[in-house]
């Protein structure tokens, strides 16, 4: 019908603890959207030692996690018209990340997902957990991110980096310009040949705009850093939720491809011709 292959690499499940639905409504949502590929990608374990207080509201619980690898590769056999990536979101924590790396090592996925969700003790994004913005400032939450980022991509462990300017999330933005930022990870990301997720929650958000915003994607084109697309699913309703504005997004700042993934490693498919409300 359209020369588009629709992908939606960023899916979670009620695994763990923050979403819903049947992971077999995940996929199904997308057959009947027209995607080609899907991923779960839901989060690792947070460490076990990490003094979170529900760890199991943000992540799988370790005892769960061999059966949500399982589900996803049973998926991949009981739907054969779509393909089925199996992915992982893993949480950078300083001085506890060795034992998430190694967890995942254990399991055959696609493609290993960076995020940096919590500065300290809290996540900055959890409108529960907002004591990071009141103790530090905006302007600090924002240099803290993006220097702890450069850290986290340094390792060289990872593959796709997601929703890479997360703390515009509730529409803050630092007294400072961003830009010497986005140079620095992106030069990160390209050292690392690491993938830039594009990401529709942050339409879902109240910042109202895609990650990353037009003139980080821009950057990172400059730079040669390859994207790849997600929604950041909870819920199958949003499964594939205007990824055809992302691929809009990603062709206006000048990439005329993306990333596929299979066991750690990505070819290139063209983005194709898009129409904005393909899916929503």
């Amino acid at each position: 019908m359209f020369d588009l292959y629709l992908v939606d690499y960023h899916l979670h499940t009620s695994l763990s603890g923050h979403a819903e639905g049947d992971m077999e409504e995940y996929v199904e949502t997308a057959i009947r959207k027209g995607l080609k590929e899907i991923g779960f990608c839901d989060h690792a374990p947070l460490p076990e030692k990490f003094p979170f207080p529900n760890k199991e509201s943000l992540s799988i619980p370790l005892s769960k996690f061999p059966s949500y690898v399982k589900k996803v590769l049973d998926l991949r056999k009981a739907y054969p018209e779509i393909k089925i990536k199996l992915g992982c979101e893993i949480d950078y924590i300083p001085n506890y990340i060795e034992e998430t790396l190694t967890l995942v090592k254990n399991f055959p996925f696609d493609y290993l997902m960076l995020s940096l969700h919590f500065l300290g003790k809290y996540p900055i994004d959890h409108p529960h957990f907002q004591e990071v913005w009141e103790k530090l400032g905006k302007d600090k939450v924002f240099q803290s991110y993006f220097e702890t980022l450069g850290d986290a991509i340094s390792l060289g462990e990872f593959d796709v980096l997601a929703h890479p300017d997360l703390p515009k999330k509730f529409g803050y933005q630092p007294s400072f310009p961003l830009l010497p930022f986005y140079k620095k990870i992106s030069s990160l990301l390209k050292n690392n040949e690491m993938v830039v997720e594009v990401n529709t929650a942050g339409l879902r958000k109240p910042v109202g705009e895609i990650y990353p915003s037009l003139s980080f994607l821009q950057i990172l084109k400059e730079n040669q850093v390859p994207i790849t697309f997600g929604s950041d699913a909870h819920s199958p309703k949003e499964v594939g939720w205007k990824i055809g504005e992302a691929y809009e997004w990603a062709k206006s700042a000048g990439y005329s491809e993306f990333a596929i993934w299979e066991r750690r490693g990505y070819s290139l498919h063209p983005i194709g011709c898009v129409f904005k409300k393909i899916v929503s």
